[in-house]
């Protein structure tokens, strides 16, 4: 029984959320409504069980002097909460920004950046051109798409009032060149966004047809 009311709820529960197809409306709102709600219980039960139990006080009883920082910033984050008191707190954001911001940029730098630039230089030697499907046609798109991308963002004035000059030529035609790589990838991912979403929508249809037979052949 408890299967059955399940499953009708998570049927109803899809019904009010494509209800916004046609308006915003009170049913759409409350689905909305508790999906934030249960989001955040669920959110707040793994903080409270997972950070302040599991690692706060375990640390604090196992061993105190590694745990009294972590949990002062994090008392001083809680008067952000409190208008007169939120100066208080400024200590906590500006370590949070900087630690996340050094994090990302080295991220950045060491996951992305190297990355691409080791494997653009790697892209014309032998063994890379043998495991391509085409060979150099491979290799030269791989090193053409990474530096007229790079190319892309590089800004110049023009010299004089007729095009900028030679120089401004061959930089405007690579950053065009980069803005057609950077347009294709765009494409790319935003045609893999669409795909996962319609994915995502036959799931929950195929989801509301099992339940419905399901519910005719229950009786």
């Amino acid at each position: 029984m408890s299967e059955v009311v399940g499953l009708a709820i998570g049927a109803a529960l899809t019904f009010f959320i494509l209800s916004y197809l046609a308006g915003d409306n009170p049913l759409y709102k409350l689905a909305l409504y508790l999906f934030i709600g249960a989001l955040v219980g669920y959110s707040f039960g793994i903080v409270l069980r997972e950070v302040l139990v599991g690692m706060a006080l375990s640390r604090l009883l196992s061993r105190p002097s590694s745990a009294a920082a972590p949990i002062i910033l994090g008392i001083l984050l809680l008067f952000k909460g409190f208008p007169k008191q939120a100066y208080l707190g400024n200590l906590s954001v500006a370590y949070l920004i900087g630690v996340g911001t050094a994090v990302a940029l080295g991220g950045a730098l060491l996951g992305t950046l190297a990355p691409q630039v080791a494997a653009a230089g790697r892209a014309l030697s032998p063994i890379s051109l043998s495991n391509f499907r085409f060979g150099l046609v491979d290799g030269l798109m791989v090193v053409v798409g990474t530096v007229s991308t790079l190319m892309s963002f590089t800004f110049f004035r023009a010299k004089d009032q007729k095009g900028g000059g030679a120089w401004g030529r061959i930089l405007s035609g690579v950053a065009w060149v980069g803005r057609v790589f950077l347009v294709s990838a765009f494409g790319v991912a935003f045609a893999g966004a669409l795909t996962a979403s319609l994915s995502v929508l036959i799931g929950r249809m195929q989801y509301l047809i099992d339940v419905f037979y399901g519910l005719v052949g229950g009786r």
